[in-house]
């Protein structure tokens, strides 16, 4: 990934030269890194105001996901964010919608959006800010120039230090000690509960508008949920470093993991290729038990007792 000045730079001359894409999806923390970009582009296209800096500026509006559930569902699309992105610009320059969490919008909207997507009014910007764009209408995507902004996804520290141990130190299967592991993973869990709260009510802090106590559970639970995303997205790549080093033959890989190498070898040695790609079928089964609410301490001991890892 390119560095933030590099993604500037870039932006800068697409902007010089009058060929901006006609979307941008910015992925990376929504409330850090993307808010921080999209703020330096409304800078850039309409000026360095408080305004813009405030995200009041009529030109600049932003709009984020709504109700307890935190989605963008088709109603919001076509009663406010629609109408307004067809305005034209009260300054007579660039128009620059910012949509948060764009990986929340409803596949109705989504749609809905993509029609003005396509053909935008003259001097729009669409702005769109997502933690991923797996859950994006593919169409939307690839519409869109998608920057990264927050580097590669992986779990943030110290859980990442503290889950590649846990698999580092996995010498033998043992159905009681895949229950202990599955213990330690639901802690760490719990204590991502608790963290995301603290960090939630730090970034809303200050805010024009007193969040509700719904809307903060609301984002409570969403910053867990990308924490534990991260956590799953780690035992995959974990994963997927076992069967690389199965197929390599004399390859040169590109491990996920590389400081772990001797063990994963050492791992992958111990079970054939089937049950190493048994894993990743495996994985997709929790993720869905995970997705359905059902509790880490439930689901987690009986995978853990699965993998082959």
């Amino acid at each position: 990934m390119a560095g933030i000045d590099q993604i500037c730079e870039n932006l800068q001359n697409a902007f010089q030269s009058g060929r901006p894409a006609q979307g941008y999806i910015l992925v990376g923390p929504v409330y850090q890194e993307g808010t921080a970009l999209a703020t330096w582009i409304g800078k850039q296209l309409i000026g360095d105001t408080a305004a813009i800096a405030e995200r009041a500026h009529p030109d600049m509006p932003w709009f984020e996901p709504e109700k307890v559930s935190r989605i963008i569902d088709v109603e919001m699309m076509r009663n406010r964010i629609l109408p307004m992105a067809q305005q034209s610009a009260l300054s007579g320059g660039w128009k620059i919608p910012v949509i948060v969490s764009a990986d929340r919008m409803k596949a109705e909207a989504a749609n809905a959006f993509l029609k003005t997507l396509e053909e935008p009014p003259p001097c729009t910007l669409f702005l769109l800010l997502a933690d991923s764009i797996t859950d994006m209408l593919p169409t939307i995507v690839s519409r869109c120039q998608v920057i990264a902004v927050g580097g590669t996804r992986k779990l943030i520290e110290p859980w990442r230090t503290q889950v590649l141990e846990l698999l580092a130190s996995i010498r033998e299967k043992s159905a009681f000690l895949d229950t202990v592991r599955a213990e330690t993973l639901c802690t760490i869990l719990d204590d991502m509960a608790d963290q995301a709260e603290k960090a939630v009510r730090e970034e809303r802090k200050g805010r024009p508008i007193e969040d509700d106590a719904d809307t903060l559970k609301a984002l409570i639970g969403a910053k867990t949920k990308s924490w534990r995303n991260d956590l799953v997205l780690t035992l995959e790549q974990w994963m997927q470093d076992l069967v690389r080093l199965k197929v390599a033959e004399g390859q040169t890989l590109n491990l996920n993991f590389p400081e772990q190498e001797t063990v994963l070898r050492a791992r992958s040695d111990a079970y054939t290729l089937a049950r190493l790609l048994e894993n990743l079928t495996m994985l997709e089964q929790l993720t869905v038990h995970l997705e359905r609410n059902i509790s880490p301490a439930q689901v987690l001991p009986y995978w853990m007792d699965r993998f082959y890892l």
